[in-house]
């Protein structure tokens, strides 16, 4: 097969079918902005003729759809545009056969949401759909006609030509799956049974339409045209792909994400390779503003600028995109083409923070509507909460109320599904409720009747039980990995918090921390959570938070430290009313906090050399370029705690190990002796009590604020203690029984979870779904944690 023989032919011919100025535009405007396309003449033949021209482009419904997905849509916004019937693939039998993640009605609820998302879509961009149409692979993929024609294919083509075809887009492997040999055969007959003129894809499918083009006519079939799309960046360079972890800003990202993904996206100054954010820009932004422009133009309306575009309000006319920045920094910049952005990056006449702002600024203006949209349909909400129930964006039925079937009633009920939480808990309820009134009858007949006292007490056990396990705590099975607020505003979401502004006036001053049950490693967010997690971890913060307090203040105003050991519902009558309805998701795990200025410090302090500490040692006889004495052990207790502090980088980015000295240039000499000295005051006699505990403190990190006194403005801001405090999340405990220097140590952290990722080889691997038994032992070593220090259970005294 010669491609560039083909390619070249295809070109010539396409400029032998003349056609009227009309169908001109229209074949300029489907084949404008690619980065090649092949059998143009097969796309003029049908506009010459009157016909209307058909494509598809085809995708299978797995993981959710995110913005590395705007780069194809916005060109089909243009064949829309142009009046092309576009058939949407949504290839249901390839994403069944992936591995086989997801059951076959998983994937038919995927196919539904990709279908209602897209179509959302190019209504935003106000798109013509009327000639948009989804097709589902098994619609036509399972029928005797086509595997016949699989049969035929596959007996025209070699091993050889097959891999060929699939090079580009088909994972390298040693020995790779008979189903990556037959893929590129499949998709070529998908252009027939589709009855399209033209398939559309990347770059990166050309050896595959090369091979359709090639075998298809063998079959007896037409050869079909083929457009192909520029790869583009993604946001943390390399191709743009949803499959790509640090490109996956979700269609429905709240406007914390969307910050947070693109301050976090590689964009090096001055330079235009692999840049995603540029290319981003280049690819979707310009383009959906060039779109708009058009819109606006054939309704003889002025270009849109301000709300609804990416032109800021009082822009030069033709303006394409827009910068803002202060006045101090050059004003507003505008560019009226992409070519005119990219001299001006190039020449670091734009900084790649403004051009971060700009795009932050742009995509939540994008996809606000889209998100709206979904927010005010409850069938699309409940379909993706089947399609993704681990990674549902939909309001939690915080309201949701328990109906006690009747007996009648029980005896007819078929269930189509699983009971959910709050059912469960009533079950449990009922039940316990059930043995109590069973064990006071038994007491009776025994002559030993149970006191008031104690039948109140069993009839409050069973009552409380929903509210228990609802909560995640107690033996709760059930994770909370997802927030869902819609009545508060979410600023930031870590790896395990997410922090909120509260509703009332008067608590402008305040934040709401929740620490969800979602688990990292290696920088990687596992797919699947460790059940009352963010509760082990409050309730051991608020421990803390109150034993330290004679040395530094800290940042907690609710719930009180002391209501770590009561009852969830002691510790809920603290929280404002207002948060009621979202009960479910808040109790036992979140914190009512003062808002303050961050210093952008880790203070880590060390005991012990382990870890990364005791990587470096081996290589230079440092840590963090503190030199050290010679003939450490692993694991050895160091001659007094050492301070070891990191930068505090923005979520998706790394903590860089600093020299104590470097503290000084990032804060100031005065406070950065006052945290040096705090932070080893706490880490000693933290270890101290940990040690009486059984445990030892391996090394911790603490992190800082700074509270301004509004009514003393003239007076320095205090420091105070933050975040988390001396959790298995933020420390290093040892079993001090179990202690032996000189080897690693088993841990009541995270590092079990590490251990297990290297060991199956998926250390920093995306789409992590940890099995039962890693998740048990998981949780069980963060809560024995907290049970040693706090003295509970079995370590109660």
């Amino acid at each position: 097969m010669a491609d560039s023989a083909f390619t070249q032919q295809a070109a010539e011919s396409a400029s032998i079918i003349a056609l009227s100025p009309e169908k001109e535009a229209e074949f300029e405007r489907i084949t404008r902005s690619l980065q090649e396309y092949t059998g143009g003449d097969i796309i003029r033949k049908v506009l010459a003729e009157g016909r209307t021209v058909k494509a598809y482009w085809g995708t299978a419904p797995t993981g959710r759809p995110h913005i590395a997905y705007c780069v194809p849509l916005v060109k089909i916004a243009d064949f829309l545009t142009a009046g092309v019937h576009v058939k949407i693939l949504l290839a249901d039998l390839h994403a069944f056969l992936d591995a086989s993640k997801s059951s076959l009605q998983t994937v038919q609820y995927r196919v539904k949401y990709y279908s209602i998302l897209l179509k959302t879509v190019f209504t935003v961009l106000g798109v013509p759909v009327d000639k948009l149409e989804f097709v589902t692979g098994s619609s036509y993929q399972l029928k005797a006609d086509y595997t016949l024609d699989v049969y035929k294919f596959h007996a025209l083509t070699s091993v050889r030509e097959a891999e060929h075809a699939g090079a580009d887009v088909v994972k390298e492997s040693e020995s790779p799956l008979m189903s990556s040999m037959m893929y590129p055969g499949l998709q070529s007959l998908d252009e027939q049974y589709l009855d399209v003129d033209f398939q559309f894809g990347g770059v990166d499918q050309r050896k595959i339409f090369m091979y359709a083009a090639h075998f298809l006519p063998r079959l007896g079939y037409a050869k079909r045209a083929h457009l192909m799309n520029a790869m583009v960046p993604g946001l943390s360079g390399g191709k743009m792909s949803a499959s790509d972890p640090k490109s996956k800003i979700d269609f429905l990202a709240q406007p914390a994400d969307i910050k947070a993904s693109i301050k976090a996206a590689l964009c090096p100054p001055g330079e235009i390779e692999n840049n995603g954010v540029v290319a981003f820009i280049k690819a979707v932004l310009i383009p959906i503003q060039a779109l708009r422009n058009d819109q606006a133009s054939a309704k003889g309306e002025k270009p849109p600028v301000g709300e609804g575009s990416f032109v800021s309000e009082g822009a030069p006319e033709g303006t394409l995109f827009s910068i803002s920045r202060p006045e101090k920094f050059g004003g507003d910049v505008h560019f009226k083409s992409y070519e005119e952005l990219e001299k001006a990056y190039l020449a670091e006449e734009v900084h790649p923070g403004d051009l971060k702002g700009a795009v932050t600024d742009a995509l939540i203006k994008l996809l606000a509507p889209i998100r709206k949209a979904f927010d005010e349909d409850e069938e699309w909400q409940e379909i993706e909460r089947l399609a993704y129930p681990t990674a549902s964006a939909a309001p939690a039925a915080a309201d949701k109320k328990v109906m006690t079937p009747s007996p009648s009633q029980k005896k007819k009920d078929v269930r189509k599904s699983a009971p959910t939480e709050e059912e469960r808990a009533a079950l449990r309820a009922a039940k316990e409720k059930e043995k109590a009134e069973k064990a006071a009858a038994k007491a009776t007949a025994e002559g030993h009747p149970l006191k008031p006292a104690e039948l109140q007490q069993a009839s409050q056990a069973a009552a409380a039980a929903p509210a228990a396990i609802a909560s995640g705590s107690g033996s709760s099975t059930s994770c909370v990995t997802t927030t869902n607020l819609p009545k508060l505003k979410l600023l930031a979401k870590g790896k395990v918090r997410d922090i909120y502004s509260l509703p009332a006036p008067e608590d402008q001053d305040k934040l709401l921390f929740v620490a969800t049950d979602r688990m990292s490693a290696f920088d990687v967010i596992m797919n699947n959570g460790i059940p009352s997690k963010g509760i082990t971890l409050t309730t051991l913060s608020l421990f803390w938070f109150d034993k330290l307090k004679d040395i530094i203040p800290n940042h907690v105003l609710t719930p009180s430290p002391s209501s770590c050991l009561a009852t969830p519902s002691d510790s809920w009558s603290q929280f404002p009313r207002s948060l009621d309805e979202y009960r479910d998701q808040l109790e036992g795990r979140s914190m009512i906090v003062k808002k303050c200025e961050v210093v952008k410090i880790e203070a880590i302090v060390r005991g012990y050399i382990t870890g990364s500490a005791w990587s470096e040692y081996k290589k230079s006889q440092t840590v963090h370029g503190i030199n050290m004495p010679a003939g450490l052990v692993e694991s050895e207790k160091l001659p007094k705690p050492l301070f070891t502090p990191s930068t505090k980088a923005d979520q998706g980015e790394h903590d860089e190990n600093i020299h104590p000295d470097k503290v000084k240039d990032i804060c100031g000499a005065e406070l950065a002796e006052q945290i040096e000295k705090v932070a080893i005051r706490l880490y000693t006699e933290a270890s101290e009590y940990a040690l009486e505990r059984g445990l030892i403190l391996a090394d911790t990190k603490f992190e800082f604020g700074l509270l301004a006194d509004p009514t003393k403005p003239n007076e320095k801001p205090q420091l105070i203690l933050i975040d988390e405090v001396l959790t298995p999340d933020s420390s290093r405990y040892w079993s001090a029984a179990d202690y032996v220097k000189g080897q690693p140590q088993a841990s009541f952290d995270k590092q079990y979870l590490r251990d297990w990722l290297i060991k199956e080889g998926l250390k920093a691997k995306e789409d992590v779904t940890l099995p039962e038994h890693v998740v048990a032992e998981t949780r069980s070593k963060y809560e024995e944690a907290r049970n040693r220090v706090m003295g509970l259970g079995q370590f109660s005294k």
